[in-house]
């Protein structure tokens, strides 16, 4: 392969620049900085591509945003001329080649280029000073290495073999690797291991929660029994509580004494009367009750409660759990919209979208701190500047005060001052040009060279001698010269300063808008950082809350699906599912109240009853008909007033009897309002009690099922023996095919090393024939003994480390253009120099440039350097020589 032009778009310094190649040896001057290394690294990244960025590095990125990258055309053997294309903003930096009326990509380059690598071009084809230091390397296997990795031995098709072994044992196994199949199977088995391990201690302690939790579970059944028994006791109460006006007047009425008679007709009719008129109370009384009753009975809302009583009493079960759900989903609300409206506020401000944002630069606050501190070292120097100009012109004002009164004094200092200025120049002049002609011009010359370089040496000394007792004007026209010269020297440090200043601040004003105090810009990174990383928060909570939203709302959802039956007897509308709870309670208790009241007093004793008295009432009124015929009554309602207070009592006692009957039951015993009070509040607090530890019996009930849940996540033990059997089992089918591969990929090196053997002596004949040429014929040998290389210097052998640094380079070098040389019938790429002989003498060079001028006539040798000396040489043996601008 052949470099033919290089068109740069822009690299470096660079900027649309085009270089011409030639077939054979060729060298490149320019000073320093004028771009050797630049032009070297453009053609490296136009083969192999561009490099990562790195602080190590230089980075070649154009600062003006001109287009990063060029064309550079090629030639190699079979093929047309190629053209390869290659910008950084393109393709994401993959190439792009041209071959005739062909186009290709990256694969068909590097196929092409093959079996040239970018290790390959910078370790043979590349000799920069680095490289020729690297004396370690110099071993017998370190040849033979180089002389397999460029594919003389003929081994070509042995080593891409050796690559695919190489690549399928990396595609199963590396030590360091965490992602290949063989480094996973590994981790999955040590993770396993530990599993199966910390599974075995658990074992014991599963066990004993278990256990835990049946005595919670009995707990818990003897705390509802009792919670039952309370809440019967407390419903008791209550129905005494709302019962106690009746049982008041019961109380009352049993103080109160029975009706007496004193006349035997009236106490006759009077017994009639009471009688009758009791029994016709009782009938109006029973008939009423049974009508409420029949009418409370055949109410809807009544029936509709009958039928769906288990309903009610499943859903008030689960109150508790209903409630805790419902705070939780409002609590996750509440947590949602604050994260939302965070994030909200954070894209008002920097229009970010669903995702997030790339931190900044990490190089930028260094860049700033860089900035601040050239800006301090600036301030400094502008009161430097400012200092001496305040020194140079009071001193400038003393001289001109003292030369008003001494003018003659100046006026001679002045004119001897010029003399020895000159006559010390013309001495260095002319000891130069004679130095410079000594080879040539006759030796008189010389002497009147040395001659006038001793006078104005002489002269110089002599005013340097009387400098040191010069008077006082004297010494102050000296300070003046060197402020003058002190104060020119800051005004250009001052200037390159600015410049550089200006040059950072547009490089960093782009990214802080129109903020140009550079004071609050690390402090506008740290807080755009800190919104980024605020952001990243943000978006993963909210992407962690939306699920267990979700959740949480559609347990709800079930939840007040259960109301759906009661909405058209409830006023359940608009109501979240803690005033739902509520409604539904209340409505239970009082159809519990109407179904006790219904139960105490059922409507077919009523009827029997209600049956009984009518006919009672039939035979009273037939028994004393006659008794109404004497007082001259029809009915016995006619009865005089007077039997008023009889009937008074009558109804009294009546009205005892019906509390006896309702409130017996109610009341048992004998009790008073504040004994009731006292009695609710006991009940209350055991309820309370009971509650508190029925739910600390539950929450430690939990934690031990979350305990034990989260120790057998894993599975059981007989299950995690089972996976890592067959972990294993794959594990060793996994190593079985990476041993074969690097079995056969070793035999296949050792078959490489052995072609490769035989061309080493080959090589070493070769690297003696061009030692000899770089040392002038010095060293007539480099042989290989037990390994190590040595040098035959008048038929003595001599160790490569005992060689100077110049000498240790020329053996390198010529070792390195001894492998090229094998390799001359297939030339892989061009030779790049790159300033490779800094520990060179004259000599050294000239001889290096003889070398370069034979193996140019084989191979393309780019020479990049800066030594106008070696340009001398270059042009003595007739090679080309082109101009960096």
């Amino acid at each position: 392969m052949k470099i033919i032009r290089a068109e740069i778009s822009g690299f470096g310094h660079f900027r649309q620049k085009t270089f011409d190649f030639s077939q054979g040896n060729q060298l490149f001057f320019g000073e320093n900085e004028a771009g050797k290394s630049t032009l070297y690294h453009f053609i490296q990244t136009m083969l192999f591509g561009f490099s990562t960025k790195s602080k190590k590095k230089r980075d070649y990125t154009p600062t003006d945003g001109a287009a990063f990258g060029g064309k550079l055309w090629i030639a190699i053997e079979g093929y047309e001329e190629i053209r390869i294309e290659r910008f950084r903003s393109i393709q994401r930096g993959k190439a792009t080649i041209y071959v005739g009326d062909q186009e290709g990509d990256e694969v068909w380059l590097q196929k092409l280029l093959a079996p040239l690598t970018l290790e390959t071009f910078q370790e043979v084809f590349t000799f920069q000073q680095e490289q020729l230091t690297e004396v370690d390397r110099l071993q017998e296997k370190e040849l033979h290495d180089a002389l397999i990795s460029l594919g003389i031995s003929g081994s070509v098709q042995v080593m891409n073999q050796i690559q695919y072994y190489e690549r399928k044992m990396q595609e199963l196994y590396t030590p360091r690797a965490q992602k290949l199949p063989l480094n996973k199977k590994l981790n999955q088995w040590q993770k396993l291991k530990e599993n199966i391990q910390q599974k075995e201690q658990q074992e014991e302690q599963v066990q004993r929660g278990y256990q835990q939790i049946a005595r919670y579970q009995i707990q818990e059944t003897q705390n509802h029994e009792q919670h039952g028994i309370l809440q019967k006791r407390r419903q008791l109460i209550e129905q005494q509580q709302l019962n106690w006006p009746l049982y008041e007047e019961w109380q009352q009425l049993t103080l109160m004494e029975e009706p007496q008679t004193s006349v035997e007709n009236k106490q006759e009719l009077q017994t009639f009367y009471q009688e009758y008129q009791n029994v016709n109370d009782a009938i109006q009384k029973k008939e009423n009750e049974l009508n409420q009753l029949e009418s409370d009975q055949g109410s809807d809302r009544y029936f509709f409660y009958l039928d769906q009583e288990p309903t009610v009493q499943q859903i008030l079960r689960e109150k508790i759990t209903m409630i805790r759900q419902f705070d939780a989903y409002q609590r996750k609300v509440s947590e949602f919209n604050g994260h939302q409206e965070a994030q909200r506020r954070i894209q008002q401000k920097r229009g970010w979208g669903t995702e997030a944002p790339q931190l900044s630069d990490p190089k930028i606050p260094l860049a700033i701190e860089t900035l601040q501190a050239h800006q301090e070292e600036q301030a400094n120097a502008v009161l430097r500047e400012t200092w001496l100009n305040e020194q140079y012109e009071q001193l400038l004002q003393e001289i001109n005060e003292m030369e008003k009164k001494q003018p003659n004094l100046f006026l001679n200092f002045k004119k001897k001052q010029q003399l020895s200025y000159v006559l010390f120049l013309l001495s260095l002049i002319a000891g130069l040009v004679g130095f410079l002609l000594s080879g040539f011009l006759q030796w008189g010359l010389l002497a009147i060279a040395v001659v006038l370089l001793v006078i104005g040496g002489c002269f110089q000394f002599q005013q340097l001698k009387n400098r040191q007792n010069l008077p006082l004007w004297q010494e102050k026209m000296l300070k003046k010269e060197q402020l003058r010269l002190e104060l020119e020297q800051q005004q250009t440090a001052i200037a390159d300063r600015n410049q550089t200043i200006s040059r950072e601040m547009q490089q960093l004003q782009s990214g802080f808008g129109n903020e140009t105090d550079t004071s609050k810009w690390l402090k506008m990174v740290e807080e755009y950082d800190q919104e980024v990383e605020d952001y990243q928060y943000l978006l993963e909570t909210l992407g962690a809350l939306e699920p267990k939203l979700r959740q949480l709302k559609e347990q709800i959802r079930l939840f007040e699906t259960q109301f759906a039956i009661f909405e058209e007897w409830l006023p359940l509308q608009g109501k979240n599912l803690n005033d739902k709870l509520e409604i539904l309670e209340t409505f239970h208790l009082k159809m519990q109240e109407v179904k006790m009241k219904r139960m105490q007093q059922p409507s077919t004793l009523l009827a029997q009853q209600l049956s009984q008295l009518k006919k009672q009432r039939e035979a009273l009124f037939e028994q004393y008909k006659h008794l109404l015929w004497e007082f001259g009554l029809t009915h016995p309602n006619e009865i005089p007033l007077w039997n008023k207070q009889w009937e008074e009592k009558a109804r009294a006692q009546a009205r005892k009897a019906e509390l006896a009957q309702l409130l017996t039951p109610l009341f048992p015993e004998k009790t008073t309002k504040d004994a009731l009070v006292k009695q609710l509040a006991e009940v209350t607090q055991a309820q309370k009690a009971l509650q508190q530890d029925f739910q600390m019996d539950l929450e430690e009930r939990k934690r031990l099922e979350v305990q034990i849940e989260q120790l057998q996540k894993d599975g059981t033990l007989d299950q995690l023996y089972q996976e890592e059997t067959q972990l294993r089992a794959e594990i060793e089918e996994s190593m079985i095919e990476w041993s074969k591969n690097r079995l056969l990929g070793q035999f296949l090196t050792d078959l490489a090393t052995e072609l490769s053997e035989q061309q080493l002596p080959q090589l070493l004949q070769q690297a003696s024939h061009y030692f000899a040429i770089l040392t002038k014929q010095r060293y007539e040998q480099v042989v290989l003994e037990n390994g190590a290389l040595f040098v035959v210097s008048e038929g003595q052998m001599q160790s490569i480390y005992q060689l100077s640094t110049g000498t240790k380079d020329q053996l390198i070098m010529g070792i390195r253009f001894a492998y090229l040389n094998l390799q001359r019938h297939h030339i892989l790429s061009p030779v790049i120099i790159d300033d490779g002989w800094l520990h060179y003498d004259t000599t050294r060079k000239e001889q290096l440039a003889q070398l370069l001028a034979e193996f140019g006539k084989d191979y393309q040798i780019i020479c990049l350097s800066s030594d106008q000396e070696m340009v001398s040489y270059y042009q003595d043996f007739n090679q080309e020589v082109k101009m960096l601008t």
